[in-house]
């Protein structure tokens, strides 16, 4: 206990010094010009007790979360104070290591059990669920040769939706910090992925959302957020837009709340909301 305790200590303190430096220099991003509130405005209860995934939910300031590895294959309806307000049973699927989740625009909710920190996984996959029936997208690693992989970059924690399809981001274990950018439909079937793309950020990629107005997205690290410009209508890396130093612990889940805000939850169940001044 007292070494775990002691890991942690210094994770926090990583994290609470972190910077956006690097990724100014190797990645073009610039630090944020505008200038955050960070508050915490409630806290998940014990039932949520490894959340790891949030998506704006239909009303203002409503959000489904979910619960990581091994949790019970439902979602939850929370507002930014934590409070449970509805529970979805998503039928037809298992939660063996549930990552992320997104909507799109017809009502349908995409939920990613794509986590891979073995490295090993045959059965990556993406739940999708619309009123009591899910249907269900695989994909498999195209470079992907050995089981477990010999280079760690086969995992991810992260994905949107985005006219008419899913956008899933690399969480890099390698010490070349690449994060990659994975492209597929948002429809049935089973698909062989190859990286689209990739940038250098140093810490892994733990969350992704996209803005409401379709003009930026955004990935979730421990400790920053990396905000993208969307150009045309594509999304890629080709427009770093901002680094946001946020240093709060394990950050695991984030959603945009409006074109410019978050709101964003940790494994201690923490919810912040990240407010431009």
């Amino acid at each position: 206990m007292f070494l775990y305790k002691f890991y942690m200590f210094l994770f926090s303190l990583k994290i609470a010094t972190c910077n956006c430096y690097t990724e100014i220099h190797k990645s073009g991003f610039h630090k944020a010009k505008s200038q955050y509130n960070i508050i915490q405005t409630g806290r998940m209860p014990t039932c949520i007790n490894e959340n790891s995934g949030l998506a704006r939910a239909w009303q203002d300031d409503f959000y489904w979360t979910h619960n990581d590895s091994g949790g019970n294959a439902e979602l939850y309806m929370i507002n930014n104070k934590g409070r449970i307000f509805d529970t979805l049973f998503v039928n037809d699927s298992k939660n063996i290591d549930w990552e992320d989740l997104t909507k799109d625009d017809k009502g349908n909710i995409y939920v990613g059990d794509f986590g891979n920190n073995s490295q090993a996984r045959k059965d990556l996959c993406i739940y999708k669920h619309r009123n009591g029936k899910t249907e269900k997208i695989t994909f498999h690693y195209g470079n992907q040769d050995h089981f477990p992989a010999k280079q760690k970059v086969f995992d991810c924690e992260a994905f949107f939706w985005y006219a008419g399809k899913l956008y899933l981001f690399s969480k890099d274990w390698s010490k070349n910090h690449q994060t990659q950018l994975y492209v597929l439909p948002d429809q049935a079937g089973d698909y062989m992925l190859l990286p689209e793309q990739s940038i250098f950020i140093k810490s892994p990629v733990t969350a992704a959302d996209v803005s409401p107005n379709g003009k930026e997205f955004a990935l979730l690290t421990y400790g920053k957020i990396f905000v993208f410009e969307i150009a045309n209508g594509k999304i890629d890396f080709s427009k770093p837009k901002s680094c946001i130093k946020i240093g709060r612990n394990q950050m695991e889940a984030l959603a945009y709340t409006n074109d410019t805000d978050f709101v964003m939850t940790n494994e201690q169940r923490k919810i912040y909301l990240v407010k431009k001044k």
